[in-house]
């Protein structure tokens, strides 16, 4: 088994990221600042739970923090039109007969022998239950953040948003996996 290819949406400097990997050997090579460490921090983070990896406010892409904070602030939110984001990862695994499959068989759901390639799919995104509390919340303690006298005690929605994101996403840690052809 080999992976082939990773995909990855949202995660600090990687908004639409996608990488393909050779047969032996794969170099991820680039100035300071531009994703490297994210990549694997992202693996890190979904493939080895624990509290230490837990996903914060600042790990999101730029942009997509600022859309995030205009869909809790915004007086035009719709619930019929809200799709779940957040950050994404897709592995996607090849394999060939000689291969040991038992460690992936139970995601196996075809056995046609064309199909040779499995994603695996991990997600950590607020789901349209979680953004309907999570704006009342927000809108809450930014009344009472207005309301308080002492500069010092002045917040604002990221401060909230750092504090508090992590109460209201789904974390997926069950893997969606689907063949490719």
């Amino acid at each position: 088994m080999k992976i082939r290819k990773i995909d990855i949406e949202n995660f600090r400097l990687l908004k639409k990221f996608s990488i393909d990997l050779e047969d032996e050997l794969s170099l991820v090579i680039g100035k300071n600042n531009t994703g490297k460490t994210s990549l694997l921090t992202v693996l890190d983070k979904f493939i080895n739970q624990s509290d230490r990896n837990r996903f914060s406010f600042d790990d999101f892409n730029l942009d997509y923090r600022e859309s995030f904070k205009d869909l809790v602030e915004g007086a035009n939110f719709e619930e019929e039109s809200y799709v779940p984001q957040g950050i994404k990862l897709k592995i996607f695994i090849e394999y060939d007969e000689n291969d040991d499959l038992s460690n992936i068989s139970q995601v196996m759901m075809d056995l046609d022998p064309e199909n040779n390639t499995i994603v695996l799919g991990f997600e950590y995104i607020v789901t349209l239950t979680e953004m309907t509390r999570l704006r009342k919340d927000a809108q809450d303690f930014l009344k009472k953040a207005s309301g308080s006298e002492d500069t010092e005690d002045a917040k604002d929605l990221v401060y909230f948003l750092n504090k508090n994101y992590d109460e209201y996403n789904i974390y997926s840690n069950r893997w969606r996996c689907r063949f490719v052809m």
